[in-house]
């Protein structure tokens, strides 16, 4: 029997467990945070878990499993309902511990067997009695178990041990046929075999999602989530590190090959693979891709598409372009379909993403595979990997669209230059021409150098524009992404199918307008979109202002402790999804311990479009009292605690100064005490 868990289950079935968690309990808080994290939306997920106390935090490691093994002991479940997730040495960890507790407190019967587990040179054994719970690694259509399926031990003996699977059915098996392990912990789950109430998620060591297998507990009835903040630094890290589906958390890549290697050969002996299983497969793997891009059809659309028309966007059907030519279908059985009114094309975003990005299919394919995590996923577990093309390719892909749009940024024009000799080129004429249409003038000696003109093609007319370029960068002050507004030459938006596109990697990465002076208030204001976060810079707002270059990407953001942020929010009050992802970003920000507002104009639109109807004032308005109160809010929380610290101070004082009279009062009395005892000694002699 093998130690080396065969977890493919655990990869194979992520984007399988999407529709196990759409067939649990369609209210819960489980079912809401497991719809979240497997598909992506990491911070949402935290943060519902956060709220109803069911994220936990220790120091160290060590601490996080004794909080988990305590919790584990004092649930209200049965043993066969509850189910511990976490990395495989912390899983072996956790299954030592629980059995000795099991052990003292009687639970465990009968003799107690030591079975070699690892083969004849490491001489690793475990040892197992009846009560104890155990998992299956072995698929045995006539014994009729699955690989990960759990069992309590009813009886055991040298050659033969009888176990109760948690579905009821009872097997007898040959100790040198079938391989399980301890069932305590486990790092594999199946979600066809393992419904479980009572989960416990251990986080450790920067383990991605698919690894953690959170997406276990659509029908949990409670969950909790443990980190240390040795291995994660807050919620924030964490966050960052659930983001990542990292695929080398084995002690080493060597090790991890080995592991990974034997894993493959275990899943493809227990299923019984042919030769044209290759095919079917890959069927298989792109039918799941179409159901994961389906799920996430609004984010890859507007990925591909930029920003939405949200004046002729409707809940479930968005729309692009100015007279909504381009509308992409994101709930319903029709979810990912698209169709473009202008051309009568339409397809799937497997065929949008080939039209928008000029791709092929194998390119489109590996671009939304990497959208929805499934690169690593697949290449890892459905066949032996002979190289790491795949990978790389993906990776590349990437690093080549960061490259071009840096060599963008490179070949643009500034707005305004500081050459007085060198006269604007044409592009940069229309882009001025652009702004001040909508209200935007610049003083040069504050004009963002990150705002650029450029000559971009349309790859559906295959002619050239002017463009207004706003480059975005990431945390190191890199160029990473742009969004451009495709404009004619009289400085309106082009009449094309999509005016308005990102390129590169927006994510994680933001535009910035204005940089605060030393006299300027120590305010962060963030904007959806550059002209919106120019009309805020044009009203004379001071402060550090930046645009995020769409809505997804507010909670992105990553502010120092304290940070104060105000969120200048396009008004969509007929749009309540757009409301409330800007909600839900300000609470991730607040999580990541930034202090947070919401502004937004009085009426249905932008600040840009305030701007243009009632001018700088009324933006001024708007801002400034939320600055002075966000400013005084931090510095009443400041004075507050100058004061609980002064107040403990002078306590301490009073306490040290009382012990200090109750401590002399003793010594006095008890000198006194002694005189009279040696007053007494003297007389009597």
């Amino acid at each position: 029997m093998t130690d080396k868990i065969n977890d493919s289950n655990n990869f194979n079935n992520i984007h399988n467990s999407k529709t196990d968690i759409e067939n649990s309990k369609a209210n819960s808080l489980n079912h809401n945070v497991a719809v979240k994290l497997t598909n992506g939306d990491i911070a949402d997920g935290i943060v519902l878990l956060s709220d109803h106390n069911s994220l936990r935090a220790d120091n160290t490691l060590k601490e996080s499993i004794n909080q988990l093994i305590n919790d584990w002991k004092n649930s209200k479940f049965e043993l066969q309902d509850r189910l511990i997730i976490a990395g495989h040495k912390e899983a072996e960890n956790i299954n030592q511990n629980i059995r000795n507790y099991m052990k003292e407190n009687g639970d465990l019967k009968g003799p107690e067997y030591s079975i070699l587990i690892s083969g004849a040179e490491s001489k690793k054994y475990a040892n197992y009695m009846a009560g104890d719970r155990i998992v299956f690694q072995t698929n045995d259509k006539d014994l009729q178990i699955q690989n990960s399926e759990f069992a309590t031990l009813v009886s055991i003996d040298e050659n033969k041990f009888v176990a109760k699977t948690d579905t009821g059915n009872e097997v007898s098996f040959d100790l040198n046929k079938i391989s399980f392990k301890h069932g305590y912990a486990t790092t594999v789950c199946n979600p066809q075999t393992a419904v479980k109430k009572d989960v416990y998620v251990l986080h450790n060591n920067g383990v991605g999602i698919e690894s953690s297998n959170i997406s276990m507990i659509g029908n949990a009835e409670q969950v909790r989530l443990y980190y240390n903040v040795q291995a994660t630094k807050n919620v924030a890290n964490l966050i960052e590190q659930l983001s990542t589906a990292k695929t080398d958390f084995i002690n080493s890549k060597e090790e991890n090959n080995d592991v990974q290697a034997n894993e493959v050969r275990q899943y493809q002996s227990a299923q019984n693979y042919r030769k044209n299983d290759y095919y079917s497969n890959s069927e298989e793997e792109l039918q799941k891709l179409r159901d994961a891009i389906a799920y996430r059809a609004e984010t890859i659309a507007c990925e591909l598409l930029g920003d939405p028309n949200k004046r002729l966007s409707t809940y479930g059907k968005i729309r692009w372009g100015d007279t909504g030519k381009i509308q992409v279908t994101t709930e319903g059985k029709y979810a990912g379909k698209w169709y473009d009114f202008s051309t009568g094309q339409k397809g799937d975003l497997l065929s949008l993403a080939q039209r928008e990005r000029g791709y092929s299919f194998f390119e489109a394919k590996e671009y939304l595979k990497s959208m929805v995590g499934m690169s690593n996923i697949s290449q890892r577990y459905q066949r032996p990997p002979k190289t790491d093309d795949s990978q790389q390719y993906t990776q590349q892909s990437e690093s080549v669209k960061i490259a071009k749009v840096q060599n963008l940024y490179e070949r643009s024009s500034r707005i305004h230059g500081y050459e007085i000799d060198t006269s604007p080129s044409a592009e940069v004429e229309i882009v001025k021409k652009y702004l001040e249409n909508r209200g935007i003038t610049f003083d040069k000696s504050t004009a963002s150098s990150d705002l650029k003109a450029s000559i971009l093609l349309d790859t559906q007319t295959r002619e050239n524009y002017p463009a207004f370029t706003a480059f975005a960068r990431n945390s190191k002050g890199e160029i990473t992404g742009v969004q451009a507004v495709y404009l004619n030459l009289a400085g309106d938006k082009a009449n094309i199918s999509i005016n308005r596109r990102s390129f590169g990697k927006i994510s994680g990465s933001f535009i910035t307008i204005a940089k605060r002076n030393a006299n300027d208030p120590n305010i962060t204001i963030i904007a959806e979109g550059a002209e919106t976060a120019l009309s805020l810079q044009q009203s004379g707002i001071k402060g550090n202002i930046i645009a995020s270059a769409g809505i997804a990407n507010l909670r992105n953001y990553s502010p120092f402790p304290g940070e104060k942020i105000i969120i200048a929010a396009d008004n969509d009050s007929k749009n309540p999804i757009t409301n409330n992802t800007v909600i839900k970003a300000a609470k991730t920000l607040e999580m990541k311990g930034a202090i947070t507002c919401i502004v937004k104009p009085p009426e249905n639109g932008d600040f840009n479009n305030l701007l243009q109807s009632c001018g700088d004032q009324s933006i001024r308005d708007i801002i400034e009292p939320e600055i002075t109160k966000l400013t005084k809010a931090v510095e009443a929380t400041k004075l507050t605690q100058t004061e609980n610290n002064s107040i403990e101070k002078q306590n301490d004082i009073t306490n040290v100064k009382e012990l200090y009279n109750k401590s002399s009062s003793l010594y006095y009395s008890k000198q006194k005490e002694e005189a009279k005892v040696e007053a007494i000694v003297g007389a009597s002699r």
